[in-house]
C-alpha cells in the first residue's frame, strides 16, 4: 500500500526487529511442525483397534453405559471421544497449512496468526470435552458435554443458514430437533433457550453447563507453560488492527510517498510456529492418554524441539 499521507499510529510505533537467541528460520521452523505432524500420524495409527482397556475412554464408556442402560442412543459412549479426536485432526491440519506459509516465498507471518487462534480454540473445546472427572456419575457428565458441543453446533449453523438459507436452516433446525428429543430422553433437566445465539452460553443438561469459547481456551491454555493472556495476544493480532501491523510493518518514503510492507520478523514467527506446535503437542496428548495410547513418537518430537520452547515464557 503506498500513501503520501500521514499513517498516524503507523508512524509513532517502531517494527520489533530484534532477534532472540535460538531463533529458527521459516525453514527451519517448518520441518519441526513436520516432524509433529508426523509423529502424530504415527501415534494416531494406534487407535484402530480402539481405546485401550481401563484407559479414561474405555472407563467412561462402562460408565456411560451403566448410566444409561434402558435408552442408550447408538454411539453415545463414544461420540464425546470421537469429536474431540476430530478437532485434533483438524489442529494438526491447520499446523500443516502454517507450514505452506513457512514455506512460501517471500514468507508474510501476518497469515499465521488467524490459523494458530483456530488451534488454541479447537484445543479448548477438546480440553472441555475431556477434562478429567473426579468421583462417581462420570458418565452423564461426560454426556451432557458432548450433546451440548453437538447441540449448540447445530444450533449455531441453523442461525447462520436462516440469513442467506432458508431451507438450509430448516434441515439444521430438523437435526438440531431430533438431537434434542434425544437429550430429553436422558436428562429430566434441561435449559436451552433459542431465541438468540448469545443464550447458547446459558444452556445446561443437568447439572452440565454449556462452556463458552473463551472459558474452554483458558481451561486448555492450563496444558501451557505461562498460557496467561495468550489468547488475547492471538485475537489482538488476528482482528483488524493499526497497531498490531504497525509492529510487525516497515516504512520506506520515496518521493513523499510511504510504502508499507510486512517482512517475517524472527521473533514473530518463532512464538507463532512455538505456539502453534505446543497447542497441536498437548493436544495430541490429550486424545492420545484418553484413549490410553502409546505418546512414543510425540514425546520424541518433544524431546528433539528446540530447547526454548519448554520450560520458558510462552509469551
Amino acid at each position: 500500500m503506498c500513501t503520501t499521507e500521514d499513517n498516524g499510529p503507523m508512524t509513532t510505533l517502531d517494527r520489533a526487529t530484534a532477534s532472540d537467541d535460538g531463533d529458527l528460520s521459516a525453514t527451519e521452523l517448518a520441518e519441526v511442525c513436520e516432524t509433529l505432524i508426523l509423529a502424530w500420524d504415527e501415534d494416531a495409527s494406534r487407535s484402530r483397534g480402539g481405546a485401550a482397556s481401563r484407559s479414561a475412554s474405555d472407563l467412561d464408556a462402562s460408565s456411560i453405559r451403566a448410566s444409561f442402560p434402558q435408552s442408550l442412543p447408538h454411539n453415545l459412549e463414544y461420540a464425546h471421544g470421537q469429536m474431540a479426536g476430530q478437532m485434533v485432526s483438524v489442529i494438526m491440519l491447520q499446523l500443516q497449512s502454517v507450514v505452506t506459509l513457512l514455506r512460501a516465498e517471500p514468507m508474510i507471518s501476518l497469515g499465521v496468526w488467524p490459523l494458530v487462534r483456530s488451534e488454541i480454540e479447537y484445543a479448548g473445546r477438546v480440553a472441555w470435552l475431556l477434562e478429567p472427572f473426579p468421583g462417581a456419575n462420570v458418565g452423564r457428565l461426560r454426556v451432557a458435554r458432548g450433546m451440548l458441543e453437538h447441540l449448540a453446533a447445530l444450533q449455531r449453523q441453523r442461525f447462520t443458514a436462516s440469513k442467506w438459507n432458508k431451507p438450509r436452516a430448516k434441515q439444521f433446525k430438523a437435526k438440531r430437533d431430533e438431537l434434542l428429543g434425544r437429550a430429553r430422553g436422558l436428562f429430566d433437566d434441561i435449559h436451552t433457550p433459542m431465541e438468540a445465539p448469545q443464550q447458547i452460553d446459558e444452556w445446561r443438561l443437568d447439572t452440565e453447563r454449556m462452556f463458552s469459547l473463551g472459558k474452554s481456551v483458558s481451561l486448555f491454555v492450563e496444558h501451557l507453560s505461562n498460557g496467561a493472556a495468550l489468547y488475547d495476544v492471538l485475537s489482538d493480532n488476528s482482528h483488524p488492527s493499526v497497531i498490531a501491523l504497525a509492529f510487525q510493518s516497515s516504512l520506506s518514503d520515496v518521493d513523499g510517498v510511504t510504502s508499507t510492507t510486512y517482512p517475517a520478523i524472527p521473533r514473530v514467527i518463532n512464538f507463532q510456529v512455538r505456539l502453534g506446535c505446543l497447542t497441536a503437542y498437548k493436544s495430541a496428548q490429550l486424545i492420545l492418554g484418553y484413549h490410553g495410547f502409546p505418546t512414543d513418537s510425540i514425546d520424541k518430537w518433544a524431546a528433539d524441539a528446540p530447547s526454548l520452547w519448554f520450560g520458558a515464557s510462552t509469551t
